[in-house]
């Protein structure tokens, strides 16, 4: 009797082990899967979101140029085409603040000085004063519109990584 009673303890045992290790291969099998599924969603998220941000990068190199000028309508071609690309990203993602950005660039736009504001400027037919502060406007404009494209890339970025 007691060999028999070793037998069922060994098998006992060795089946605990065998559960033991096929419970930890499933746990981590279901967790490398489950990381699998995340990273690709990620990556596909991160492919939607790409042009958009190279779109804002493409915006900040305008910008930055803008910003070393007294910008005048006429400077602003490229700008407003810029613009009107991120309204459409605005309508395809509205989780992400683009509005703000845009604001920003509305706001900009309205500060761009006169074509002819030089002539202008020579016969005293606009004062001074205002052109400064058109020009502070824009510095402000610039300022707010670049820190609203940071603040967009840092949400793509927490949203694909």
């Amino acid at each position: 009797m007691l060999g028999s009673d070793a037998t069922q303890d060994t098998f006992t045992s060795s089946w605990k082990w065998t559960a033991v290790i096929s419970l930890a291969t499933l746990a981590v099998t279901t967790y490398f899967s489950i990381d699998r599924v995340r990273k690709s969603q990620r990556a596909k998220q991160a492919k939607r979101f790409q042009a958009d941000y190279e779109l804002l990068s493409e915006t900040v190199v305008l910008l930055d140029k803008l910003a070393s000028t007294a910008a005048q309508k006429a400077d602003l071609t490229t700008l407003s085409e810029l613009l009107s690309r991120i309204k459409q990203a605005e309508r395809r993602f509205p989780e992400l603040p683009l509005s703000t950005v845009v604001a920003h660039i509305d706001a900009y736009k309205k500060t761009a000085l006169p074509d002819d504001f030089r002539r202008k400027l020579s016969t005293k037919r606009i004062p001074l004063d205002d052109l400064l502060d058109l020009s502070r406007q824009q510095g402000a404009a610039i300022a707010g519109a670049l820190a609203a494209i940071g603040t967009v890339h840092s949400e793509i970025d927490r949203h694909t990584k």
